[in-house]
């Protein structure tokens, strides 16, 4: 069996006590009404010798996870265009080169003072 990403026992219940919980013996022979309680709950845990051992869970609820793992392209290629344009102008050339000019001492207030 593969090894889970939560050992600790005490997580794997904080994460998982509010899902009904099912033994896979169950499952088995009441899929319909597994079936039901993931419909109602979305998700139901299913127990394999008392111990959680996976989750059955809606499509929807499958979905939301997916979606939320991917980064929205688009958004991140917006923002890299506008961070990517404010450095091409010729502010951001003169800045830099009075960055470059400054001793370590005054670069150093400089960039305090830029995230006050």
């Amino acid at each position: 069996m593969p090894k889970t990403l939560i050992s600790h026992s005490v997580d794997l219940q904080r994460l998982t006590r509010n899902l009904p919980s099912v033994s896979a013996t169950k499952l088995v022979g009441a899929m319909q009404k597994v079936s039901s309680a993931v419909m109602t709950h979305g998700a139901v845990v299913v127990t394999r010798h008392d111990e959680p051992s996976m989750v059955l869970m809606s499509i929807d609820r499958y979905l939301q996870l997916e979606q939320a793992a991917e980064p929205n392209l688009d958004a991140l290629t917006r923002q890299f265009d506008d961070m990517f344009a404010k450095m091409q102008g010729s502010d951001a050339a003169r800045d830099m080169a009075d960055a470059f000019a400054m001793t370590p001492e005054q670069l150093g207030t400089a960039a305090v003072a830029a995230v006050k």
